[in-house]
């Protein structure tokens, strides 16, 4: 019984630990957007919060799978998103476009789903703002790079 105990302790604190570096590094992450400009800073936090993986290497491979996805969904947005209306259908149209040719290429599962979702974000919110496109580019890096450093600084896992 006292393995039991330490063992539920240790996941315990693993996961106290887990808490605190998400939340250390998306605060972190906020101001620093905010100070570069950022007009949408909940970007920054939200790669951290998706970032932030159980190694320093799954999570520095899955911040660079976000960085990767989200510059290809702008790619793919970016020339045709002033020439059509949001809808529905142009947005299914728009993901399908978007994520042939990762998939043809074979590229990680995880880049195929940010290109997804920085596809329907940008389609809907370039719409609305000027800045969505920038501060999606500026706060993905920065919140990769503050949950990678925080992961490292605060008990490395490995």
């Amino acid at each position: 019984m006292d393995i039991n105990k330490g063992k539920q302790k240790l996941e315990l604190m693993k996961g106290l630990l887990l808490i605190a570096k998400i939340s250390i590094a998306s605060g972190v992450s906020w101001e620093l957007a905010k100070m570069l400009g950022s007009k949408h800073p909940y970007l920054a936090p939200l790669t951290v919060i998706l970032s932030i993986q159980e190694t320093i290497q799954h999570s520095a491979v899955y911040a660079f799978y976000r960085i990767i996805g989200t510059l290809f969904g702008i790619a793919a947005t970016i020339f045709i998103i002033k020439h059509v209306e949001v809808n529905g259908w142009t947005i299914g149209l728009l993901l399908t476009m978007g994520m042939v040719l990762p998939v043809v290429l074979r590229l990680h599962k995880t880049i195929i789903h940010q290109i997804a979702l920085t596809i329907l974000l940008v389609f809907v919110f370039v719409h609305k703002t000027n800045y969505y496109v920038s501060d999606r580019i500026r706060d993905t890096i920065i919140g990769a790079l503050v949950a990678i450093i925080v992961h490292i600084i605060i008990v490395p896992p490995n």
